[in-house]
């Protein structure tokens, strides 16, 4: 069974709540930095074949240059916003 902290801010189990906390450890605990929590990169990566319209996804270390559906050797990779403005860009050009 969970209970709160002696510093009201962390789950405790019961057992260990029982135990006496001595000030030093209870003041160590407190002064640790937060660490935060930075995102994970996902082990895939997105792709989007413009022959065929199929979206497909592939681990990061594998190098895709055709459609797994279609065979076509038009596949690009899904995500990037800056690269979907530069293609906007080249497509209003032409």
């Amino acid at each position: 069974m969970m209970r709160m902290g002696p510093n009201g801010k962390n789950l405790v189990c019961r057992g260990c709540l029982d135990r006496k906390v001595s000030p030093n450890t209870a003041a160590k605990e407190e002064s640790k930095p937060q660490k935060t929590a930075k995102p994970e990169e996902s082990p895939t990566k997105e792709y989007f074949c413009k022959a065929c319209k199929y979206n497909f996804k592939r681990a990061r270390h594998l190098v895709v240059s055709t459609c797994p559906y279609c065979g076509s050797s038009n596949v690009n990779v899904k995500g990037s916003t800056a690269r979907i403005m530069s293609e906007a860009f080249r497509m209003k050009g032409e």
